[in-house]
């Protein structure tokens, strides 16, 4: 329906703009950014104020500034969108935190789905910058790492932004963007890279089973699998180089992580594709309508017994 002005001339009406659209995720991502830099800052300066700098802590003490850094800055990121969503009057999402979802032979075959694809782009991350991943020790750099990135960004990337781009673009486009919006939270190229495919998997399986507690499981092992790795002195070790003079034997190892790999990603394809949803929805009568045809068709029976 069209306003009308003082002189009776037409307006045209507009619709408001839909949650969330490509600006409303640059939004988001921008919203995680600002928290990251401004935590990170505050951080440096109450050091620098103590007469220390990051460089000057020792591996146990920067875990803990790692520990303390991640949790405020990431909680700060979910307030904000949570916030950036009331006011952008967004609907509301639902984020599944039951227990009735979880399945361990699912959440076992993402994990091995997860570490094949590391095996698979091994040889690509090598010919990309290495990533500083110094993220300390002890048990503050446990908890930074296995607990409290897994579940506050699990929280952000899976149940605030995938939830709310599902609700609009659908499972697969919704997987990609919140799987691309994951991998640039990481900035630098390799674990970009890997921040995306890893994206992938998990929002999957939180679609799959319907509680975030699987994405989060499934973050934390992974996690925990690079951190127990980093502690033993292979965080810089390449799966090549593990093997080392075997070539033949990592070459073997390499075919069956390329071959799940592709089975698994195909089967997930086949799960989510919204081509499986009208297939279903084309063999399954509408069930809805019966109703209003049977009322129908008895009106109509009604009418020609009285002609008759």
């Amino acid at each position: 329906m069209n306003n009308s002005n003082a002189d009776n001339r037409p307006t045209a009406t507009f619709p408001p703009r839909l949650f969330p659209s490509y600006g409303d995720l640059l939004a988001m991502l921008g919203i995680f950014f600002v928290a990251q830099v401004a935590v990170t800052l505050i951080g440096a300066l109450v050091l620098l104020f103590s007469g220390r700098g990051m460089v000057d802590l020792e591996p146990v003490e920067l875990g803990r500034f790692l520990a303390l850094s991640s949790f405020v800055s990431c909680t700060a990121t979910a307030l904000m969108i949570w916030r950036y969503r009331r006011w952008r009057k967004a609907p509301k999402i639902h984020i599944a935190l039951g227990l009735k979802g979880l399945n361990p032979l699912l959440i076992g075959w993402c994990y091995l789905l997860m570490m094949a694809v590391s095996v698979v782009l091994e040889p690509l991350y090598e010919l990309l910058p290495s990533p500083n991943q110094n993220f300390g020790r002890g048990v503050w750099a446990f908890m930074a790492v296995v607990i409290i990135a897994p579940t506050l960004e699990e929280w952000i990337c899976r149940g605030q932004i995938f939830g709310s781009l599902r609700s609009r673009y659908g499972v697969v486009r919704s997987l990609v963007l919140s799987a691309l919006v994951f991998g640039v939270m990481h900035v630098q190229p390799v674990p970009v890279l890997n921040a995306f495919v890893l994206g992938l998997v998990l929002g999957f399986i939180y679609h799959r089973t319907n509680t975030l507690w699987s994405s989060i499981i499934l973050h934390a092992l992974y996690n925990g699998t690079a951190f127990a790795l980093t502690v033993a002195g292979y965080g810089e070790s390449s799966f090549r180089e593990l093997f080392g003079a075997h070539e033949s034997l990592y070459m073997l190892f390499y075919v069956v992580a390329l071959l799940m790999m592709v089975c698994s990603l195909v089967a997930i394809w086949r799960m989510v594709h919204p081509k499986s949803d009208t297939a279903a929805a084309a063999t399954t009568p509408n069930v809805a309508h019966q109703p209003q045809i049977e009322s129908e068709l008895t009106a109509e029976t009604k009418k020609n017994s009285t002609e008759e």
